[in-house]
């Protein structure tokens, strides 16, 4: 009835492509339809096989452009998923971890390591953005001694002077800086400045750049 009262008010010339638009916005299933007979003439020769229109053109169901996933790689994906998130729950977390930071992401840095040799996940990611601020507190004094060697023992990368100007919001640390003036009169922040050892740093290396 639907397509019946399409044929009634778009000109024949039309119709191909205003079902292929339907077909690419409802994703379905669409076969051929004939435009040089009578609206009610609506079939599929029996030789052909149903197509899907796709941007206006005639996909065959076992084309390359069309493969559907099969049931089996779809539950074995969802199986393998959540063998996954077994394994990550079922990692210890040693009771002498203090950080919400070190706990929360510790689990995703042993399984990265078992995968790839090493716990610095890269930073797309979730856990990736936690590896990133446990950079930033390690540099910052806020991890315990015995946090800092455990993620040494596995591998972790740390920051160096470098990586802190580059990681760092420039806008932030002017602001910091700005700060500091404002308090103490001077830019002269000490490179290992205990308060803010972020600050000491990023400076450090305004000053190495600005000699260069």
């Amino acid at each position: 009835f639907f397509m019946h009262s399409l044929y009634r008010i778009i000109p024949s010339n039309e119709m191909k492509r205003t079902i292929s638009l339907f077909a690419t916005l409802l994703a379905i299933p669409v076969v051929s339809f004939t435009t040089n007979t009578h609206p009610t003439d609506v079939s599929v020769p029996p030789h052909r096989a149903p197509t899907f229109l796709d941007g206006g053109h005639e996909l065959p169901v076992g084309s390359r452009r069309f493969q559907p996933t099969s049931t089996k790689t779809f539950l074995s994906k969802i199986h393998n998923e959540g063998d996954e998130d077994e394994k990550l729950e079922s990692i210890e977390i040693p009771s002498f971890i203090k950080s919400p930071v070190i706990s929360q992401v510790y689990p995703a840095l042993v399984s990265h390591k078992e995968k790839y040799g090493n716990p610095n996940i890269p930073l797309g990611s979730t856990d990736g953005k936690r590896c990133k601020t446990l950079r930033r507190l390690h540099f910052q004094n806020k991890l315990s001694d015995d946090e800092v060697a455990l993620l040494t023992d596995m591998g972790f990368r740390f920051h160096s002077f470098e990586d802190v100007y580059y990681e760092c919001d420039f806008d932030e640390m002017l602001g910091k800086l700005m700060d500091y003036r404002a308090e103490f009169d001077t830019f002269q922040i000490p490179k290992k400045y205990e308060p803010d050892p972020e600050l000491g740093a990023w400076v450090t290396m305004l000053r190495r750049l600005y000699r260069t």
